[in-house]
């Protein structure tokens, strides 16, 4: 577990971070979000020590990272940027073994992890091992930066914003894949983003920071439904349970019925991409498929009905209250669509 113990960071007369104390879970995404300048990448990057704090403690499994040289420390840390950072004149393989390479691994284990990590990311081995990074698009370039974080198996990954610079579609499609490798790996896994969607989507914790400080701490449901303060409720927006929905598979919510005419639906599409579907198709309802087989549907009701972080299409019964929330702020967003 990593755990921060009033940690601080001070240039000259002012905090970045400020008596910062928080426990990020093992094998679990922890969000680090707010706005711009709030401390949030001050303080992923003291966990790495690529910044030193200026006063308390960073501790792994109860270690003092201070204790250990920088580069020890970081063999058992994975990070990812943004910018990515593949080196342009290495392939594709060449760069995942970055780090393997460095430590003297066995090069026949070594080839054998990138092509594991390679295909666990979405990618072909044998399409994409030689290419160089000037050949990958961005989706595919920050793919192969996830990987080469994989490549040395560390206990704990680090990521900052690392999916802000790609185009709606791709962030959505890398942002699937790595909850995939993560239902999977089960990392240490500290995501910094300014984005609430991103947060609330990836997040099984959320640590909303305000002016080097943290404002709260708990699941995307506390945050969004027992907000610890005005900042947080106003930050987070009133349409908070609608962008919670986006964190939630739809398959959760079927139930038995008859499929008919209803619009198909796949069984992993997130519950506001479901709702939006339903809008477009003009349909109360749609069959969730899982591939080939039909599990099942959904009502438009099911779905504003139910609570966004637990419950089902058996007990929605109870959540009147949040399916009016929700109802409304959708058919707001539906009317103020344009006709397309």
């Amino acid at each position: 577990m990593i755990t921060l113990e009033h940690l601080e960071k001070k240039y000259g007369d002012t905090f970045a971070v400020k008596n910062l104390s928080l426990s990020f879970p093992d094998a679990s995404i922890t969000a680090l979000l707010g706005p711009s300048g709030c401390g949030k990448t001050t303080t992923l990057r003291m966990i790495n020590r690529l910044i030193e704090p200026t006063t308390g403690r960073v501790l792994l499994d109860g270690q003092d990272a201070a204790s250990l040289k920088p580069e020890a420390l970081r063999r058992g840390i994975g990070y990812v940027i943004q910018q990515i950072g593949l080196f342009p004149h290495l392939s594709v393989a060449q760069n995942v073994a970055t780090v393997p390479d460095l430590l003297g691994r066995d090069k026949s284990q070594t080839r054998k992890r990138v092509d594991e990590l390679l295909a666990l990311v979405g990618l072909e081995p044998k399409v994409y091992r030689d290419k160089r990074p000037s050949e990958l698009s961005g989706g595919q370039a920050q793919r192969v930066g996830v990987a080469r974080a994989l490549a040395a198996d560390p206990p704990i990954l680090l990521m900052d914003e690392p999916f802000g610079a790609l185009d709606p579609i791709a962030r959505g499609e890398v942002q699937e894949r790595f909850l995939n490798i993560q239902r999977e790996l089960k990392k240490t896994v500290v995501i910094v983003s300014h984005d609430i969607d991103e947060a609330l989507r990836m997040g099984d914790y959320v640590a909303l920071m305000q002016a080097g400080e943290l404002a709260q701490f708990g699941t995307p449901d506390d945050l969004v439904r027992r907000p610890a303060s005005e900042f947080v409720r106003q930050f987070l927006g009133d349409d908070a349970n609608l962008r919670q929905l986006a964190g939630v598979e739809v398959r959760r919510f079927v139930r038995a019925g008859d499929a008919g005419k209803l619009p198909r639906v796949e069984a992993s599409t997130n519950t506001r991409t479901a709702l939006a579907l339903m809008l477009r198709a003009g349909s109360q309802g749609a069959a969730i498929w899982d591939g080939e087989r039909l599990l099942g549907v959904v009502t438009f009701s099911d779905l504003t009905r139910a609570e966004a972080g637990g419950g089902s299409a058996q007990d929605v019964s109870s959540q009147d209250a949040n399916a009016q929330e929700v109802s409304q702020v959708t058919a707001r967003r539906a009317s103020a669509e344009p006709t397309r």
